[in-house]
């Protein structure tokens, strides 16, 4: 029933949104011209246009998609702390896309000359408040959830005073690498065929992807460490003094962190390169720093005895 709720709070906006745009465009679609204004510069003036069938399938495609890719994600995060923030994010969502796709059509009805179609800037701040709003029913809608269960002490391995140890994996990720890979080669193909302009941005972006589609996971005297295994910088680094403990978790990348990466949840970070097992470190502020990584036990259990060797020789 849980995920059957959280579906239909997820899906509900987005549906609510393709019928009313869809209803409104095809009640006006004989009052509307053949090209129509889609985008607007910051002075409100029209400076991009569709034709009027390929609008109304744009727009009605956009919503769609974004409402199976928040609904699947919703679904598969289960009860997860993201779960919430799924729902919350696609509800929002919802709103912020088919509100200014049903304004553009309203703008254009009736319009002889679509260069001539204005669209106020105070409909930004409409469609931010609209959207915030929404999101923030979603959000109390879908509730706190169940408490977790309290989770099995976290294992440690005792370390005496001068004894030395350090924990090392390295981890690829094929989801981010394949599609990096295949912009490099795109930027790469259209600087060999094209202009610099174009391909210089595609090959830049897959390179830098690629760089960090492969991550070194290491665990030693510092405290924890994360890096590209091609770039020193950026990384992360969580000295022992500011961790207060560690264990294995089990992760969903799509439903608890909303993708690959580095990724960005209230008072959680992730780097996370796949779904499954990760290493979990609990800091003094508070926040989790979860990383996907092989053989997480050994490092939580090397990490947690270092944090309390270094409690031990501090106090």
């Amino acid at each position: 029933m849980a995920a059957i709720r959280r579906g239909v709070l997820t899906a509900a906006p987005f549906v609510v949104a393709t019928a009313v745009y869809s209803g409104v465009f095809l009640a006006n679609h004989d009052r509307l011209p053949g090209r129509i204004a889609t985008h607007f510069s910051a002075d409100g003036g029209a400076d991009d246009y569709m034709s009027r069938g390929t609008a109304l399938w744009f727009g009605c495609a956009l919503l769609v998609g974004l409402g199976l890719l928040f609904t699947v994600m919703a679904l598969v995060s289960k009860e997860s702390p993201g779960s919430r923030l799924n729902a919350a994010a696609g509800a929002g969502t919802a709103i912020m896309v088919g509100y200014p796709l049903v304004i553009t059509v309203l703008v254009n009805t009736d319009v002889q000359d679509p260069a001539e179609v204005q669209l106020p800037l105070w409909h930004v701040a409409v469609l931010l408040v609209a959207g915030a709003a929404t999101g923030a029913l979603a959000w109390w809608l879908m509730g706190a959830g169940p408490r977790p269960e309290p989770a099995p002490p976290a294992p440690s391995l005792p370390l005496s005073e001068g004894e030395a140890a350090a924990w090392s994996r390295t981890m690829v990720s094929p989801v981010l690498l394949l599609p990096a890979g295949a912009v490099a080669l795109v930027g790469m193909c259209v600087l060999a065929f094209g202009t610099w302009q174009a391909g210089l941005p595609p090959l830049v972006l897959g390179l830098v992807c690629v760089a960090f589609a492969g991550v070194r996971v290491t665990v030693d005297r510092r405290g924890l460490t994360v890096n590209s295994t091609v770039l020193p910088r950026p990384r992360l680094a969580l000295p022992l003094g500011s961790i207060v403990g560690a264990d294995s978790v089990q992760v969903s990348a799509l439903g608890e962190f909303g993708g690959w990466g580095y990724r960005i949840r209230p008072n959680r970070r992730g780097v996370v390169l796949r779904s499954g097992e990760a290493l979990s470190v609990r800091t003094a502020t508070g926040r989790e720093y979860v990383v996907t990584v092989d053989d997480s036990t050994t490092a939580a259990a090397l990490l947690n005895g270092l944090t309390d060797r270094h409690a031990r020789e501090h106090h």
